[in-house]
């Protein structure tokens, strides 16, 4: 029996003398077409292959990535200080509110009057007409000058005029504003005086 060809084979078999280059022209035509076609996909895996491991072909044209947008803080209103003014038979003084749901609750009572004692010769303290709500405030056990405390166990305010070095026991008061003017009229008062205060 003949050898009989692949139609690899008889496509790359060795050149014979007189024979047309590149290709056995003996094979019908129609027999070369369809093994080259045969042939295409290999051929373009083997390119491709090759492209892959050398990792020096051109990659092509990038796409830019879409700038990252800059982060903003959102834009928030100002909330101006709710300013009380503290009277008193001799004079008066002025006082800034802190923004805390606890000086909020005081200003929501206002106009008081309140009558006030000195206490220990450094705040005078007064009660108010009813509780406030500290339940998530923050708590001061060494008072600051100049400052408007809430006392949670009696339910007094306290205006500090002077530092004794002393501190308070837990669970500590409770910061609801400065007095930023007049804090010698309060101070000045006496151990026991009426005080009017209203919002400005």
């Amino acid at each position: 029996m003949p050898y009989q060809y692949t139609h690899q084979q008889w496509l790359f078999q060795p050149l014979r003398r007189g024979s047309s280059r590149g290709m056995n022209l003996a094979l019908p035509r129609h027999d070369r077409l369809r093994v080259a076609a045969a042939l295409v996909p290999a051929t373009l895996a083997a390119i491709l292959a090759g492209y892959l491991s050398s990792g020096t072909g051109d990659p092509g044209p990038r796409i830019p990535a879409d700038p990252i947008p800059a982060i903003t803080s959102a834009s928030v209103d100002y909330v101006p200080a709710t300013r009380i003014v503290l009277r008193v038979s001799d004079g008066q003084a002025t006082a800034a509110l802190d923004d805390t749901p606890a000086a909020r609750q005081f200003a929501a009572m206002l106009p008081l009057r309140l009558t006030l004692r000195g206490a220990m010769g450094q705040a005078k303290t007064g009660q108010l007409p009813h509780p406030i709500d500290v339940s998530v405030a923050r708590r001061v056990i060494d008072p600051g000058v100049a400052a408007i405390y809430y006392w949670p166990p009696s339910g007094d305010i306290g205006i500090y005029y002077d530092d004794l070095g002393q501190t308070v026991p837990p669970p500590g008061m409770v910061r609801l504003g400065t007095v930023d003017s007049g804090l010698d009229a309060i101070a000045s008062a006496g151990n026991r005086f009426t005080v009017s205060i209203d919002q400005v």
